[in-house]
């Protein structure tokens, strides 16, 4: 019997498995600087994970220009919503692992951001259509709604501090209505087993809010942040248990960007003076961060390969 080409159902949901990957490449580039040792290790998971990512986006614009209507289909639910976003924001992390390389940095810095602007515009008309319990405050909202807190990462680097800025403090003001809006709907009623491991990503923006603070200021916002960041850490640590029992799920790839985020934060707390905390946060933070993404990456991979990621997820089919 002749399939189709895998390219013709590529799944959004492998695209924060690929997100935390880029991720992960940063924190041992971070490692390396912060501990004396070589960043070469850094340097090749970002060789690899650039091919995985251009393998992948290739792979879903083809899909697209197949049949452009996959992209509403694949909108439809929260987890696309949250995995096509992961696209663009894939792009504005990884622009901060090029930062060494020039000005080609700067190009996919840009292209990252506008293609979130993009894919947000699609995730709003998405959300518009779909009925009242369609549009349910869930964790995978942080990604396309808060997604681009990710652009300071490069963005002041390559001289873009006011716009990092500004971007910051307008994701700072919707991450505070998801989350309250979050914690309304948890003391309503609790997340099914399946779904539990999306509320992983909530420690992915307070990272990110502490490490863009932690750039242009003010000191204090990335000290609440770095407390967040631990505290939320902690309590996943606790709850890893309930997070984790309905076993392995597509859904783990939520995990996968948040460890590699706070990994980072605690490499940029280093320089900022916090000794032992920061120091453990760092060693643990990359050891757990390297196990879980490579582990998630290559139960992700090998579903993709036998075509049951694209089945699992719902993955619209060109």
């Amino acid at each position: 019997m002749n399939r189709q080409p895998l390219w013709r159902s590529t799944p959004p949901a492998i695209f924060p498995v690929i997100l935390g990957l880029v991720g992960l490449s940063l924190a041992w580039r971070g490692l390396g600087q912060s501990f004396g040792l070589t960043a070469g290790f850094g340097d090749i998971l970002l060789g690899v994970t650039t091919v995985l990512l251009a393998f992948f986006a290739l792979s879903y614009v083809a899909k697209l220009i197949a049949r452009p209507g996959v992209l509403m289909e694949d909108l439809k639910s929260p987890p696309g919503r949250a995995g096509l976003s992961a696209i663009s924001m894939s792009f504005i992390v990884f622009a901060a692992g090029l930062l060494p390389y020039g000005e080609l940095a700067r190009y996919v810095w840009w292209f990252g951001i506008l293609l979130h602007v993009v894919i947000v515009t699609f995730v709003v008309k998405s959300i518009s259509k779909a009925p009242p319990e369609g549009r349910s405050v869930t964790p995978f909202q942080l990604l396309p709604f808060v997604g681009l807190i990710t652009a300071p990462l490069a963005g002041v680097a390559l001289g873009y501090t006011l716009i990092s800025q500004v971007l910051t403090y307008l994701s700072l003001v919707v991450l505070v209505v998801i989350l309250v809006k979050l914690a309304a709907k948890f003391i309503r009623t609790r997340p099914p087993e399946p779904l539990r491991p999306s509320y992983a990503i909530i420690l992915a923006p307070m990272g990110l809010f502490g490490m863009a603070f932690g750039q242009f200021g003010p000191e204090i916002l990335f000290t609440v942040f770095y407390i967040l960041a631990w505290v939320v850490a902690l309590v996943l640590l606790v709850f890893a248990k309930w997070l984790t029992a309905s076993g392995f799920s597509p859904v783990w790839g939520g995990l996968t960007f948040p460890v590699a985020v706070f990994t980072n934060i605690n490499i940029m707390a280093i320089s900022k003076g916090f000794g032992l905390v920061a120091t453990t946060g760092a060693i643990a933070g990359g050891l757990i961060a390297t196990a879980l993404i490579f582990f998630i990456a290559y139960k992700a991979l090998k579903m993709w390969a036998k075509r049951d990621l694209a089945k699992k997820t719902g993955s619209a089919v060109a």
